[in-house]
């Protein structure tokens, strides 16, 4: 399944991409829980992945605390750390992902968000989400869980392409034990709300 969505996000022209980024962007930003928010947590994104950047930057223009997730080495676990988004990222680490170059905040500063913004290769209706494999989003989501939220639970948006949301019946997406599913998908035209709390 990774490496079928990898292939078709190859395929798309920059101009699709930068309308899928606009498109998306817009999407997210007219959410009434994101224009509620106070702190979001978001990615920067990889040039195969849905863009990020038009996104990012509407979130810093209504005022909202943006978190960028940095990717811990040497942990036994899968670890993010999170910095605010200052719009300066720089390739870094043995994944090379692009990250913000401020100040660490901590692993635990993922529980200041009202709303995760997660990258994904597929999503099904379900809300289980494919991952590339690593474990460093369903880590973090395991440490949202565990945090002392329990009257104000962070509300958990997967972002990818339109063909990247999947019907559970005919295409689900494979699950382990440490799998999280996700509250709900977005896209840059439609919109699934798995939970109700999405």
């Amino acid at each position: 399944m990774r490496r079928a969505v990898r292939a078709r996000r190859v395929e798309r022209t920059d101009e699709q991409k930068q309308q899928a980024e606009t498109a998306l962007a817009a999407a997210v930003l007219a959410l009434e829980p994101i224009r509620a928010a106070r702190c979001v947590a978001v990615y920067a994104s990889l040039p195969d992945e849905p863009g990020t950047g038009a996104l990012r930057r509407g979130l810093r223009a209504l005022g909202v605390r943006v978190l960028l997730p940095v990717v811990l080495e040497g942990t036994e676990v899968p670890t993010l750390d999170w910095a605010l988004d200052t719009t300066e990222l720089q390739p870094t680490g043995v994944l090379k992902l692009p990250e913000p170059t401020g100040e660490r905040l901590g692993p635990d500063a993922v529980t200041q968000a009202d709303v995760l913004l997660i990258p994904a290769l597929a999503v099904d209706t379900t809300g289980l989400r494919l991952g590339r494999g690593r474990g460093y989003y369903d880590a973090a989501l395991a440490r949202l869980e565990r945090s002392e939220r329990s009257g104000h639970p962070a509300l958990v948006l997967a972002l990818v392409y339109d063909d990247e949301l999947l019907d559970a019946g005919s295409s689900p997406v494979p699950a382990e034990p440490h799998d999280r599913r996700v509250d709900g998908v977005l896209t840059p035209v439609r919109k699934l709300v798995i939970s109700s709390s999405a």
